[in-house]
């Protein structure tokens, strides 16, 4: 009964992945699209983008968690407790939703990044079958890759994440290529 329960659990992960990736082509098509662009044409740049990028917001996460525990509230809260303690209080549930939805954004930024390599990957299959579903086909790759024991967790994983991440910031950080002028 224990062996049936993480495996139980990956399948589960591996349909929600698999049903997000396709929900944000439906919902996000430009986003995703223009992802998938970026995608195309620079993927090396991708991936260097989204390791730094994903390092930073994980610097930032560590720094965040690290001051919801921060030993100093405690002992500025114990020298004047009505005014610090309630700050303290406070101040901690900020910090801790300010946690919270960096995370979650992080993780929506990233599956938009592998909403557009999925399409990517189910062009690329399209070219050889043209009656295929292309998206479904490269969603289904991408995450059935992502959940092979060792390459799959370390390198697969890892990589497409980086680079989903990379393409999404390239997207939603890009400058306009007309810029209007206000007279």
């Amino acid at each position: 009964m224990n062996t049936v329960n993480p495996i139980l659990f990956l399948v589960f992960c591996g349909i929600t992945t698999l049903a997000l990736l396709i929900v944000l082509n439906l919902l996000l098509p430009v986003k995703v699209e223009q992802a998938g662009k970026k995608l195309e044409r620079q993927p090396l740049r991708c991936l260097v983008i989204g390791l730094v990028a994903l390092g930073l917001s994980f610097a930032v996460l560590l720094l965040l968690g690290y001051l919801i525990n921060l030993p100093i509230f405690q002992t500025m809260a114990k020298d004047n407790e009505p005014y610090l303690y309630a700050l303290h209080g406070w101040g901690r549930v900020i910090l801790t939703l300010l946690l919270i939805l960096l995370g979650l954004s992080l993780i929506s930024i990233s599956a938009i990044g592998l909403a557009a390599l999925a399409n990517s990957l189910g062009q690329r299959i399209r070219k050889a079958d043209p009656s295929s579903n292309s998206k479904l086909i490269g969603a289904t790759l991408l995450v059935l890759s992502g959940l092979v024991p060792i390459l799959g967790w370390f390198i697969v994983t890892p990589v497409s994440i980086c680079i989903g991440f990379g393409s999404t910031i390239q997207t939603l950080f890009q400058r306009s290529t007309n810029p209007k002028v206000l007279e």
